[in-house]
């Protein structure tokens, strides 16, 4: 059984001259970050891996989560572009390939593949009200999905998980 964590990034500038990809963090954004990464952190739920965007927003919302959870440089990560441009199936390829002594994982990412996911893996009938309405709510910047999976890592699929909670950290 795993802890799957969903993350879209922090709040980032609204452009950078050298493309989408290279737009960076906000102020706001990394406050806002290292608030979610205290909260993952009173809740139990670092990382023992992290797949993250190739994206700078999503590296530096990284960042600022570990810092906020006081993780430092202790949590083995492995960037990938798939999760920039894969959509879910990138993101769910990605997390097939973790292995399985990987007990809480999370994905920092972009909107609207992290809601999209959570929403694939969920088994609907499980999600309760409250984390449903959350999440139909929208995803915005600093929030992260907790899914509870019991299939082995390469084996993650759409219904195949637990939608446990939806939380949006401001600082």
């Amino acid at each position: 059984m795993g802890t799957l964590v969903l993350i879209r990034h922090a709040k980032a500038v609204d452009a950078d001259p050298r493309g989408d990809h290279e737009r960076a963090l906000a102020g706001r954004g990394r406050r806002d970050a290292a608030a979610l990464g205290a909260w993952l952190a009173r809740n139990e739920l670092l990382p023992d891996l992290v797949l993250v965007s190739t994206a700078t927003r999503t590296r530096q919302t990284l960042e600022s989560l570990l810092e906020g959870a006081a993780e430092g440089d202790q949590v083995e990560v492995w960037p990938t572009r798939r999760i920039y441009e894969g959509g879910t199936d990138g993101v769910l390829e990605a997390v097939r390939e973790v292995p399985e002594s990987t007990g809480v994982l999370w994905v920092v990412g972009h909107e609207p593949v992290m809601s999209t996911t959570a929403w694939d893996l969920a088994e609907a009938a499980t999600v309760p009200h409250e984390v449903a309405s959350n999440l139909a709510s929208g995803f915005p910047t600093a929030s992260a999905a907790v899914v509870s999976v019991t299939d082995p890592w390469v084996e993650v699929g759409p219904g195949r998980g637990q939608l446990v909670t939806v939380h949006t950290a401001r600082a």
